[in-house]
C-alpha cells in the first residue's frame, strides 16, 4: 500500500499528469481493486517519473540484499535496481562486483562459486552487524518475490567477460511472464541488442557515460532499434541531451543521484528516472 500511495501522489502532484496511465482514485478505490490495478500497472510501461532504488535502498541497508530491497519498498521506490553475475553453475547471483571480497566474508571471483555456495556467505556484516544474516540472493528469488509487484532494473555485465549472461537473464525473466517494468540494462550495447533479438518483449536500456554531455543523434537512433531507455551518468546530463533522447522515442534515466538539489534540477529537465541510494529523498 505504501507503493500504491507513492505512485498516486506522483500523479496527483502533476509531475507528468497528462501521461499517467492510472488515476489515484483507481488505485485507492478498494484493497481488492488496488491489487488488480497494481498488477496492470506493472504490466504496462511507466510514463511518470521513476524513482529507482540503486542496489535497493543502499544508503540504509547492504546493497543488493533483500534487506535493501524491502527498505526500498518501504520508502516508496517505484523500481529496484540490481546487478547480476554468472555463477560457476550458470545461475545468476545478485551482486555488483565480479569478486565477493568487498561485500561478503568470502574471497575470490563470483564465477568460482556455485549459487548454493554464495548463499552461505555473510553479505551484510560489512555494512552493519545488524545485517549479519543477509545473504546474496539469486535473481530467480528476486523475481519470485517482486515480479509484477515492483519494477526491476537488472544490470548485466559484459557478454565478453561473461559469455551467455544475456541469454541466461532472458530465459529466466521470460519464465515469469511479460512485464514492461522488468528492464535489463548494460554498458554492453551488443549484449542488449542480442537480448532484444532473442527476447524482444523484454525492455532494455543502454548505460552510457556521454562525452562532454553529448550523444550523436545517429547513435541514439541506433540504440532505439533495440532499447527503450538510455541510462546516463547524472553529472553528464543536460536538458538538451534529454530532449535529444526523447526525440528518438527513448527515455532517459540518470545515475547515481543522491542530492535533492540535483534531483529537482533533473525533474525540471523532464528526466524519466532517478537512480538513487536514497529513494525517500525524491
Amino acid at each position: 500500500m505504501i507503493l500504491l500511495y507513492h505512485f498516486a501522489e506522483i500523479c496527483r502532484l502533476s509531475l507528468l499528469p497528462a501521461l499517467c496511465p492510472l488515476q489515484s482514485n483507481d488505485l485507492l478505490a478498494s484493497p481488492k481493486s488496488g491489487i488488480l490495478v497494481m498488477e496492470r500497472f506493472y504490466q504496462e510501461e511507466l510514463t511518470c517519473l521513476h524513482i529507482i532504488a540503486h542496489r535497493g535502498a543502499s544508503a540504509y541497508a547492504p546493497e543488493n540484499t533483500f534487506a535493501a530491497f524491502e527498505k526500498a519498498v518501504e520508502l516508496g521506490a517505484d523500481f529496484i535496481e540490481l546487478d547480476v553475475q554468472l555463477t560457476k553453475d550458470g545461475r545468476l547471483a545478485v551482486i555488483h562486483d565480479d569478486k565477493v571480497d568487498r561485500t561478503t566474508n568470502g574471497t575470490g571471483f563470483v564465477r568460482e562459486y556455485t549459487m548454493n555456495e554464495l548463499e552461505k556467505l555473510d553479505a551484510g556484516s560489512w555494512f552493519s552487524p545488524e545485517f549479519q544474516d543477509e545473504k546474496i540472493p539469486s535473481l530467480e528469488a528476486v523475481l519470485g518475490k517482486y515480479h509484477n509487484k515492483m519494477g526491476l532494473l537488472i544490470e548485466i555485465k559484459s557478454s565478453k567477460t561473461q559469455p551467455g549472461i544475456e541469454k541466461a537473464a532472458g530465459q529466466l525473466i521470460s519464465r515469469f511472464g511479460h512485464s514492461m517494468n522488468t528492464i535489463v540494462q548494460s554498458f554492453d550495447a551488443g549484449a542488449m541488442r542480442a537480448l532484444h533479438h532473442m527476447y524482444p518483449s523484454i525492455p532494455t536500456a543502454v548505460l552510457i557515460r556521454p562525452r562532454f554531455g553529448m550523444l550523436p543523434r545517429a547513435r541514439l537512433r541506433q540504440i532505439a532499434e533495440f532499447a527503450r531507455y538510455v541510462s546516463l551518468k547524472a553529472t553528464m546530463v543536460s536538458p538538451f541531451l534529454i530532449k535529444s533522447i526523447h526525440s528518438c522515442d527513448l527515455k532517459a534515466l540518470a545515475w547515481t543521484v543522491n542530492g535533492k538539489k540535483t534531483g529537482r534540477r533533473l525533474k525540471s529537465w523532464k528526466i524519466d528516472g532517478i537512480i538513487t541510494d536514497y529513494p525517500d529523498y525524491f
